[in-house]
């Protein structure tokens, strides 16, 4: 390095130190240097921003095709949509989003439908079953208003059918068969409960810890949430009563989902005197002239139809089996219960095709299940909520209920809620055929009707 080129450096050294890297100077060239990069970096940004504005502009234009019309959706500068095309961009999305849902519940409906053809539904309780297409026929079986069975075959008036462990015959004018059977039967499927030992606890929450709010017992059929239960695991969540659900231990339930199904009439006799007691409804065939006198016919017959925990139908009296359990009730006196007539009667009508054919003394006894029931309040505040209960009073889905009532019912309803009652605390009852004495802690036989 000559001699000239040594005194430049050593003069551009003396220049910086005096006047760049001067404490007095310093912080002034800082801020002088960031504004020149900051000016520089924004001369090169919108540089490349109008370079890429003017690569967009040739583009071609995004295209959507709705189902019925052509619509062109323009995207404007910096690639953002402008309202309207929002607007009709959404609005196809929503068209097409609910008709795929259409689409589906129709594919359901067509599955549900072809399900049906070849099937039946009863549209009345205690419809009768038989071995053969004839009135003077055994009866094998009982299907209440909403059982579905499968058609075997067509004879006539008559159809073959088969509905849970019963096959045989029913009058077709009690029934209905394809579409309008799925449409009719659907409001009767259902998912219900049972417990497998009596007291089993019902809690607040699906948890051992969880408070305990009722006890479920055998023999009760409880409905069952099933959006609740499939968020759990181990546990059933059951409806307690009308406004209250709660949680049972999978390990002591029984769960069933679907239709009502038949019921055996194993104890039918060919000829029996109480088969000619028992006027079967599709054996009657009313006229205008009588209509009042069958219709009263109608509701005074036997009912068959289980009065509190399942569909079931009446049978002849069959002697019960006496067991250490049986317990006899004596006569006692209630607080009086203090109802509307309106709801006595409502009890009433309930009672004609419960037990409308039973003693006094059983209609008293159906009559205090009621108000136990009631004054309870596991099935609801009102005698309204307590007879449409549901699975519970399966009479109320009788075409015949409410038309009639028994004046012998009527007045045992008005003994009960004057204080008369001859069951104790009992708040369920069955027919003697349809019950296992030796699974229940305590009961009486009344009649026909075994309470407990």
């Amino acid at each position: 390095m000559n001699k000239r080129t040594k005194l430049k450096l050593q003069n551009a050294k003396i220049y910086l130190k005096k006047n760049v890297f001067n404490g007095r100077y310093i912080v002034r060239n800082i801020l002088a240097s960031t504004i020149i990069v900051t000016i520089g970096t924004g001369i090169y940004g919108i540089g490349a921003l109008a370079l890429n504005n003017k690569k967009d502009d040739v583009k071609t234009v995004a295209v959507e095709e709705a189902q019925d019309e052509q619509t062109v959706i323009y995207l404007s500068e910096m690639s953002t949509m402008d309202a309207s095309s929002i607007g009709i961009l959404m609005a196809d999305m929503d068209a097409g989003s609910n008709a795929d849902v259409e689409a589906r519940e129709s594919e359901m409906l067509t599955e549900a439908y072809k399900e049906f053809e070849n099937k039946c539904v009863s549209i009345s309780d205690n419809v009768n079953v038989r071995e053969k297409a004839d009135t003077d026929s055994l009866i094998v079986g009982k299907m209440d208003n909403g059982a579905v069975a499968v058609v075997n075959s067509v004879d006539g008036d008559w159809l073959n059918i088969t509905s849970g462990d019963v096959t045989g015959y029913v009058n077709a004018e009690f029934v209905k068969t394809g579409n309008d059977a799925f449409d009719y039967a659907k409001d009767f499927y259902d998912i219900t409960a049972v417990v497998t030992e009596d007291g089993v606890n019902i809690r607040k929450e699906a948890s051992k810890d969880s408070d305990v709010i009722a006890a479920a017992y055998t023999g009760v059929v409880y409905d069952v949430d099933k959006e609740a239960t499939d968020a759990v695991t181990d546990w059933v969540c059951i409806s307690v009563d009308s406004s209250n659900k709660g949680y049972v231990n999978a390990d002591y339930i029984e769960v069933t989902e679907g239709y009502p199904v038949a019921l055996p009439y194993s104890d039918s006799k060919d000829d029996s005197s109480d088969d000619k007691k028992d006027e079967e409804i599709e054996d009657k065939k009313e006229s205008s002239d009588d209509k009042k006198q069958d219709a009263e016919k109608e509701n005074t017959k036997t009912t068959e139809v289980q009065a509190v925990e399942a569909p079931a139908t009446e049978t002849p009296t069959t002697e019960a089996q006496p067991t250490d359990n049986q317990t006899s009730v004596e006569v006692t006196a209630r607080g009086c219960v203090s109802l509307s007539e309106e709801d006595i009667y409502l009890m009433a009508a309930v009672m004609t095709l419960e037990c409308g054919n039973e003693s006094y003394e059983g209609q008293l006894a159906v009559a205090n299940v009621i108000l136990n029931r009631l004054q309870s309040g596991r099935w609801g505040s009102t005698m309204s909520d307590v007879v449409y209960a549901p699975r519970q009073f399966t009479v109320v889905n009788s075409a015949s209920f409410n038309t009639y009532v028994s004046p012998s019912c009527l007045q045992a309803a008005r003994e009960a809620c004057a204080g008369t009652n001859n069951i104790g605390g009992y708040m369920s009852f069955r027919p003697l055929y349809n019950v296992d004495t030796s699974s229940l802690g305590s009961y009486t036989i009344i009649g026909n009707h075994c309470f407990f």
